[in-house]
């Protein structure tokens, strides 16, 4: 059995030397640019939630997270030539559903929060193939703010009003029940190494 294991850790430790080899790096420019995307994103949506509320009421904001995000997602990443979306665990939206990656990084992103080692500089990065085409992929975690308890928070932050229009386009909603400074999920940021 010993002699068994002796083999396979020399073979184990070629493997490990030659992933790190073919290993991509990312530049300090990409990395930059995926920084300010995510950043600039999150400014631009907060903007738009937060001047929604204060002019429509709670009510109405609700259509800026299931819809106008949705829009303003989409027409972010075609501008700047990215793939860009909110991920997380307990998604509201089928549209924020993670994907393998995605799900791999918010639970790495989880174990940090639990372990109080978040910060303002977490953040995840990593040059990955899939299919034909390398991709740098980009996460930084959300945190939940007040404003988020609107919508997000328990059973008695969330006004009747608001929970029924949640039920009625959600009905299958996991986004509900956290509190100022938990982790909401992240911002997933995409986009083609060449």
């Amino acid at each position: 059995m010993k002699n068994y294991k002796l083999f396979f850790l020399p073979v184990l430790i070629i493997l490990l030397l030659s992933c790190k080899e073919n290993k991509k790096e990312v530049s300090d420019d990409q990395l930059n640019a995926m920084r300010v995307s995510a950043s600039d994103f999150m400014r631009d949506l907060k903007s738009v939630l937060v001047k929604q509320i204060q002019n429509e009421g709670i009510l109405e904001a609700v259509t800026v997270c299931s819809d106008t995000a949705q829009v303003l997602t989409n027409n972010f990443g075609v501008e700047r030539g990215i793939y860009i979306k909110r991920v997380s665990l307990k998604n509201r939206n089928p549209n924020n559903f993670p994907d393998d990656f995605e799900k791999r990084i918010l639970n790495q992103f989880e174990l940090l929060h639990q372990n109080n080692q978040m910060n303002n500089d977490t953040e995840y990065f990593e040059i990955v193939s899939e299919g034909d085409y390398d991709y740098l992929r980009y996460m930084k975690p959300i945190i939940v703010q007040a404003e988020c308890l609107n919508c997000h928070g328990s059973q008695s932050d969330i006004m009747p009003d608001v929970k029924n229009l949640i039920a009625q386009n959600y009905p299958v909603d996991k986004a509900v029940g956290y509190e100022i400074g938990d982790l909401r999920g992240a911002v997933s940021v995409k986009k083609v190494v060449e």
